[in-house]
Order: C-alpha cells, then structure tokens, then sequence
C-alpha cells in the first residue's frame, strides 16, 4: 500500500499541494481507496479517502501503523564533496533510518556547502520525503544548518569518526566501547580525508576513529556504510 504525507489530526488527515496531485492525478485513488499515511513526526495510520478536490484531499483514519524505530538514533555529520553526492547520501541513508543529517566543512572541503543552504533546504527536504515514502518509514529526518567540523566535534555526543588510517578498531569496536549509546554521532571527511590536526582535536574530545574496512571508500560510500553497519 503506497505511503503519503499527510497532517493528521485525531480521526482525520489532510492532504494538500503537490501530495494530493500525487495522490489523485498519478496514482490515480479514488473517494473510499485506503491508503497509509504519515506526518514525518512518527505517526502513521491507513486511512480511507473521503473527499477529493483540486490538491486538497480530506480522510478518516483507520487504525495506526506500530512505529519501528532504529536500534540507535543516528546523526550522520558528512562533508560533501558535490551537490550531487549531498542528495545521494540523503536519499540512500533516509532509507537506512538515519534520523539527522548535518553537512559540514572540513579543512580540505571542495564542495561549499555553506553558500546560500537556505535555498537548497526545500530540495533537501523533498529528496529526504521522497526516501521515507519509499521505505515506509514514518520519520523524515532532521536537517541541520551546515557547520564546520571544529564547532560540531565540539559537542557533547557519542560519536565515531571514519579514519582511513585507521586498521584495527571496526565501527563494532567503537559502539560496544561507547557502551551501545541510544543517541550517536558519526563524523565522515570529505574525498580529501581528515587532516592530522582534525584526528587529533577529534580525539580531545572524545570521539572515537574507526575503520570501515581494507578499501579506501568514495566519501558518498563511507556515509552509506557506515549507516548500514551502525543500523
């Protein structure tokens, strides 16, 4: 059953703009389809459709779907090496449960992710939408205000940081040191990889380096491994 967002209030949904279009025009439901519906926050319920007008499509919830959450809250905080690449790890790890992502600039960033992320937010959001509609997830992840990598490493959260240098300590090792954290932080560089000064201030704060394998990884690929193996 194909799954739409939606606001969901006590016993009704709405659905409104570019959803109901969706809804209506291209998968082409009717007045009494049942359907599953969700609001992004973690709430999910099938749904029949009770009336449909020009985007604008108004049902009856019917029963809520149980929510499946992830063994860990996961923040994916990535340098992204191309605008192409930020989508493709936003779209392939909204499908892995990641629940935040934060891009951020490293010392040997190409990619400026700072300039005008306001206007990529909406792209953003519709890419990230688009990944739990097709994973049937209910939660659309947070997106956060891109930071450099100095301020984020700066906070107080278990996290892991992928090294290439690294060899023996796996991300398994990382998260039984970690003592399995419900909340956790993973830190990946950009194609350049982390400079020393980076590993080291890393380190002061606690944030544990990991391997994620024998191959050195294109940075898109380390961020969708590393959310596999954490989830």
């Amino acid at each position: 059953m194909s799954q739409y967002f939606a606001d969901i209030k006590e016993t009704e949904f709405f659905i409104t703009e570019e959803e109901a279009h969706h809804v209506a025009a291209v998968a082409r439901h009717k007045e009494g389809d049942e359907i599953t519906v969700f609001n992004g926050k973690g709430l999910q319920f099938t749904g029949r459709i009770e009336r449909i007008q020009k985007k604008f499509i108004r049902g009856s919830l019917i029963k809520k779907v149980p929510l499946r959450l992830p063994p860990v809250e996961l923040e994916l905080y990535f340098a992204p090496n191309s605008r192409t690449g930020l989508e493709d790890v936003l779209d392939k790890c909204t499908q892995l449960g990641v629940a935040a992502f934060c891009p951020i600039a490293t010392a040997r960033s190409e990619y400026d992710v700072m300039r005008k992320w306001e206007d990529k937010y909406s792209r953003w959001r519709q890419i990230m939408l688009s990944a739990c509609k097709q994973c049937d997830t209910p939660r659309l992840p947070e997106i956060q205000e891109p930071v450099s990598f100095l301020t984020a490493v700066q906070d107080k959260i278990p996290s892991l940081i992928t090294y290439e240098a690294e060899e023996s300590h796996t991300v398994a090792w990382g998260l039984d040191s970690l003592v399995r954290p419900k909340r956790l932080r993973v830190y990946v560089g950009p194609a350049g990889g982390w400079t020393d000064e980076e590993i080291v201030i890393a380190a002061q704060y606690g944030v544990l380096p990991v391997t994620l394998g024998v191959n050195i990884l294109r940075a898109e690929t380390a961020c969708i491994a590393s959310a596999a193996k954490i989830l």
